[in-house]
């Protein structure tokens, strides 16, 4: 998804920003100093969105620990120890679905992609495979039915994609892909 001009991703931008309930905000000041401290105030709210201040209260029931591990992977954003700046976030994903929790998975996802939105997508295109490895992992699917099933059902991962920002939803997609790809064979 490489941009081809500055202009191009400035646009990107901007409409992941505004998909995630961001909003740019445009003002005219009469001087330097004032221009500086609207920048600074920019910046100390984005930090704060970051530091997850408010957004954890708008995905209901998300534990402290949650939150606190969703923060972790936030702060971690960028770190040299993974191979990709988002690194920290897929591997708090990999780590809630080996944890067989599917509704903090899915919490998790709705509060990073509203912290760091310009990693939204990113974020979102990992599901499926996170979620074929759980399945494999946790529901007792077999490799071979599940690529059968993929290939039989071939919106599977639009599906997992647009139901996990809903996370009670989510669970019951992703039992249901279970339930339908551990279903016997005729």
């Amino acid at each position: 998804m490489a941009d081809q001009t500055v202009v191009a991703r400035l646009k990107r931008q901007r409409e992941l920003r505004a998909a995630e309930g961001w909003r740019e905000v445009k003002v005219w000041v009469p001087t330097g100093q004032d221009a500086e401290d609207i920048r600074k105030l920019a910046e100390e709210r984005r930090a704060k969105a970051e530091a997850l201040h408010g957004l954890s209260k708008e995905v209901p029931t998300v534990t402290p620990e949650l939150e606190d591990r969703i923060a972790k992977a936030i702060t971690e954003h960028g770190s040299a120890a993974y191979t990709t700046p988002t690194g920290a976030v897929l591997d708090l994903m990999t780590h809630l679905a080996e944890e067989n929790d599917l509704l903090g998975f899915s919490r998790a996802v709705i509060i990073l992609a509203r912290a760091k939105p310009a990693n939204a997508h990113f974020v979102t295109e990992a599901v499926p495979r996170k979620i074929t490895n759980f399945l494999i992992s946790h529901r007792r699917v077999d490799l071979s039915r599940l690529v059968n099933w993929t290939t039989q059902n071939r919106g599977w991962a639009d599906s997992l994609k647009s139901a996990v920002r809903e996370p009670e939803r989510f669970a019951q997609v992703v039992e249901a892909m279970a339930d339908s790809i551990n279903e016997p064979e005729d």
